[in-house]
């Protein structure tokens, strides 16, 4: 393998992890949901009650923290652009972790707490993440050389951004301070899942455009 190959290979490694990240989120809620149906499960008040909802002995408990761990390991691998968006991803990558290892109360109603260690996790993952989509996804955008597209681009990562906030928040409303736990919060955990991959899809595009990645490894700026 000549250096040109082994730039493009490790390029193309950079990349997959990227999309990998993305493929992840996007499966998370429908791997629990569906998942949850064929062992008689049925749709939960949240993604996070699907650590402890079980039927007959079956659970969804391994893919909950499974695809959690792999999302967080991933994301503290995966380098940033520069040293802010770096650590923004590597305490996004904890905190998932930490959604794993701090399951949420169960069956403690009317006495559940309105703070928790798992709540704090949760909402700081999207949090961590939207900080990365507005003030740092927009560093590499001068590598387009395209105003229009810069443009485009830093448009979305701040609605994307945005939405990573309204989402958990959302959630947040449904569950701590309705403290009412029905389908909607599940479907606006989703929705804000969801979000987190098309960053990472979008991200994947605008690098690709630029070959921002590849020019680095090349040397060429």
């Amino acid at each position: 393998m000549n250096s040109d190959d082994l730039q493009k290979h490790i390029f193309a490694t950079y990349v997959n992890l990227r999309i990998g990240i993305a493929a992840l989120g996007l499966m998370f809620p429908t791997i629990l949901w569906i998942g949850g149906v064929f062992k008689g499960i049925g749709l939960q008040s949240s993604m996070s009650a699907y650590y402890h909802a079980t039927m007959n002995g079956a659970s969804m408990r391994d893919p909950f923290v499974g695809i959690l761990f792999a999302v967080g390991l991933f994301l503290i691998l995966y380098r940033g652009w520069n040293a802010k968006e770096n650590w923004a991803l590597n305490f996004t990558g904890l905190f998932a972790i930490g959604v794993a290892i701090f399951p949420m109360e169960w069956n403690c109603a009317p006495n559940c707490s309105r703070l928790s260690l798992h709540g704090f996790c949760a909402i700081s993952l999207f949090l961590c993440m939207a900080y990365v989509c507005i003030w740092c996804a927009s560093d590499t955008l001068h590598l387009l050389k395209n105003e229009k597209l810069e443009k485009k681009y830093s448009r979305i990562y701040k609605l994307l951004g945005a939405g990573m906030i309204l989402a958990p928040g959302i959630a947040l409303f449904l569950t701590v301070i309705s403290n009412k736990l029905h389908a909607y919060t599940f479907v606006a955990e989703a929705i804000g899942i969801l979000i987190f991959s098309s960053y990472w899809l979008m991200k994947s595009k605008e690098l690709a455009l630029s070959k921002a990645e590849l020019k680095v490894l090349m040397g060429e700026f």
